[in-house]
């Protein structure tokens, strides 16, 4: 099957507290991809995984990306039970975060890849072509690299999975699900049941009888199973797991001013809001805890904050609520460098 190169599919999954915050995604898919904005694309479909968002919601969802230009497709998960089972080894995770798992069987044939985003705490700010168009190179998924064998700097094979620390590492993750890319034509012809990952959870089961959380989420599961068939974006060129500008985490700035002076040496075009702080969601930021976050997170919350403000003001009409974010005094002047790392005043540059 031959990619549209003009064509991008995205598909989240979430819960319905999530879904009342996906127009502040969509709005920022709208913005930077679509090409009646300031993007590349004449299509872009979005693809709403769930079992638990009201109709209201999911009907509100479908006429604002009407209004953005964006085709919407919600795909309703009827029997749950085996990803609640996945999902009570997965830590705090809720099971809408493995539908990813069998997403094949649901997507239309003519979807052969598609980016997976966690909904509510991912933004895409510019062309993630690079990322979302690489060749898969006959695995399953092309990932940001969280993580490399310690004992070698290399991937992770198949065989590592038998020596406990290496598992252990694999079993946290060997990427951030944030943002990932599903080669969604090789899951359909490789078929895998959701029993064959109830099989691999049950396996793991057996060694570590006592543990209520086995694997770390999706991503920890993902990781294990697919161990030897994940497609590294950057690698072998770069072996940098601080290099991540299709899944930038905040947990970056933990880091950041040994790594390279504060800021990344690149361009950010996804953007997870993972990893501050306390794991400070830019919904829940406040006048008390936004002193928590850490030198160079600031601009990113801020960019959250205008797209949930015109959101919010846009859907008001499809009497959609998105929780209140934050109102500092504190904002980002017109003639202070863009929050995106280009380098021009942001009146140049995300603030046209």
């Amino acid at each position: 099957m031959k990619t549209d190169k003009n064509r991008i599919n995205i598909m989240s999954s979430c819960d319905e507290n999530y879904a009342k915050l996906v127009p502040v995604q969509l709005l920022s898919i709208a913005s930077n991809l679509l090409k009646s904005k300031q993007g590349k694309y004449t299509e872009v479909h979005y693809y709403l995984f769930y079992s638990r968002i009201s109709e209201n919601i999911i009907e509100s969802l479908r006429a604002y990306c009407e209004t953005l230009g964006i085709a919407f497709h919600n795909i309703y998960i009827t029997d749950t039970k085996l990803y609640a089972e996945l999902a009570a080894k997965g830590g705090s995770w809720t099971y809408e975060a493995f539908f990813s798992l069998e997403c094949y069987r649901y997507l239309p044939e003519e979807v052969d890849r598609i980016l997976y985003i966690d909904a509510a705490d991912v933004l895409i700010l510019g062309d993630i072509g690079e990322y979302y168009f690489l060749d898969f190179e006959g695995c399953s998924l092309i990932v940001t690299p969280g993580r490399y064998n310690v004992k070698n700097s290399e991937i992770f094979k198949k065989d590592d999975l038998s020596d406990e620390e290496l598992r252990q590492g694999i079993l946290r993750g060997l990427f951030n699900s944030g943002s990932y890319v599903i080669n969604v034509d090789k899951m359909r012809k490789t078929n895998m049941p959701l029993s064959d990952y109830i099989a691999f959870k049950k396996a793991l089961e057996e060694i570590y009888p006592d543990s209520n959380r086995i694997y770390f989420g999706d991503q920890g599961l993902l990781s294990a199973v697919f161990v030897e068939d994940i497609k590294y974006f950057g690698y072998p060129e770069i072996k940098n797991i601080w290099y991540q500008p299709y899944n930038f985490c905040m947990w970056f700035f933990d880091r950041s001013a040994e790594i390279c002076g504060g800021n990344p040496p690149y361009i950010p075009r996804i953007i997870h809001f993972a990893g501050p702080p306390g794991n400070i969601k830019p919904w829940k930021l406040t006048s008390e805890n936004e002193t928590e976050l850490r030198p160079g997170q600031w601009p990113y919350y801020m960019i959250y904050k205008l797209y949930a403000n015109q959101a919010q003001q846009d859907i008001s009409k499809f009497s959609l609520q998105i929780p209140a974010t934050h109102n500092k005094e504190k904002s980002l002047g017109r003639n202070d460098p863009c929050f995106c790392g280009s380098k021009k005043k942001y009146k140049h540059c995300c603030g046209k």
